[in-house]
């Protein structure tokens, strides 16, 4: 029965491979003594045309599908081999992944994996040199075996909602977004790239040839929601904490708060409540011409005036805004605006010194 089973298995490699490499080295790796004879079965189906090579891949499925157990469940027993690194892949990565971005991904999700070990038990197939699948056939068996459970995105954003770096680097990952770099380095002290490198956010993602890589087991929607009410808390509690009154709302295309006030002046004010921010261009843009604060949850940095004073040039309508780093821990507040905007923005100032912080000005 097992020889019956296995090839069958070597068939259904011979359908789905795009390399005939890809069978031997599979077949070296499975079969053992046996590689000869499976792969000259294999290759029977492996040289049919596209057409003969669907039907005898269904034709395969249809008949394993019930009898899988028999084929794999003693392997898995026999190698030592856990299922979750398999069940990770069939529901969180997805069929059809390059083995190097496979091995890192599931790292990632904490399985340290050798791929020849589940191709010799045959819960991966190689279809080319680099690819690799999991048979449609084992959809059943992996199915009844339930889905890994994801990690909890509250406890992500939560545990480290007071490291602005690993926040702002957390938000940009999660909304899929390219921040300019130069921003974030100014003001948080390191670009994300760097904060990847660093192992700062292991648990979430890793670089990988230059391409960032998730945690498969995070929902991104998840953390995308959990994000949102973070910063709306935290937004909040700065506008308290400034004693800002007006009406407020939590904008979930820039992901910051907006308090819409006036000034003692009458002159309109928007002021943007943002704990972290992964960019700026989009705020500056909401309400353009519109006299605006933004207030960061960080604290200051000389590098932010050297980045300011270079787009100030780029962006004209810089001339309306003031940056404000809001550190509560030490009590202080430093205002950063453009000399030229200092009439402009006096009635802002008299605010922010009216709340029971140090308040510095800085112009640039």
């Amino acid at each position: 029965m097992m020889e019956e089973l296995e090839l069958l298995e070597a068939k259904y490699q011979g359908a789905v491979a795009r390399s005939r490499e890809a069978l031997e080295l599979d077949f070296s790796i499975r079969y053992g003594d046996r590689m000869s004879l499976m792969l000259n079965e294999a290759l029977k189906v492996y040289f049919l045309d596209l057409d003969s090579k669907v039907k005898v891949r269904r034709t395969i499925v249809d008949e394993m599908e019930y009898r899988v157990e028999g084929l794999i469940k003693a392997r898995l027993s026999s190698l030592n081999l856990s299922l979750n690194p398999i069940l990770v892949t069939w529901y969180y990565i997805g069929n059809g992944e390059r083995v190097d971005r496979l091995k890192e991904l599931l790292s990632l999700a904490g399985y340290g994996i050798s791929i020849d070990d589940y191709v010799k038990a045959g819960f991966l197939m190689r279809i080319d040199k680099s690819t690799v699948v999991i048979p449609e056939y084992l959809a059943g068996y992996l199915s009844s075996a339930g889905s890994p459970q994801q990690l909890d995105s509250s406890s992500i954003v939560y545990g480290n909602i007071d490291n602005p770096l690993f926040m702002v680097a957390l938000e940009a990952i999660a909304r899929n977004l390219k921040p300019i770099e130069g921003f974030i380095k100014a003001f948080y002290g390191q670009g994300i790239r760097d904060a990847l490198t660093s192992g700062l956010l292991s648990q979430v993602a890793k670089l990988h040839d230059g391409e960032v890589l998730v945690n498969p087991l995070i929902d991104l929607r998840s953390l995308r929601l959990g994000l949102a009410r973070a910063k709306n808390t935290r937004a909040k509690v700065i506008k308290h904490s400034l004693s800002m009154y007006g009406k407020y709302m939590f904008d979930k295309e820039i992901y910051c708060g907006i308090n819409y006030m006036f000034t003692y002046s009458s002159r309109s004010l928007v002021v943007y409540l943002c704990p972290w921010t992964p960019h700026y261009k989009s705020i500056i843009s909401k309400h353009h011409g519109v006299r605006s604060l933004i207030v960061l949850g960080v604290r200051f940095r000389e590098s932010m005036i050297e980045f300011l004073n270079l787009e100030k040039y780029k962006r004209p309508n810089l001339l309306k805004v003031m940056f404000i780093t809001f550190d509560q821990a030490l009590g202080e507040i430093h205002a950063i605006y453009q000399n030229e905007s200092r009439s402009l923005m006096d009635d802002v100032l008299d605010i922010l010194y009216e709340s029971n912080y140090r308040v510095t000005e800085v112009t640039y």
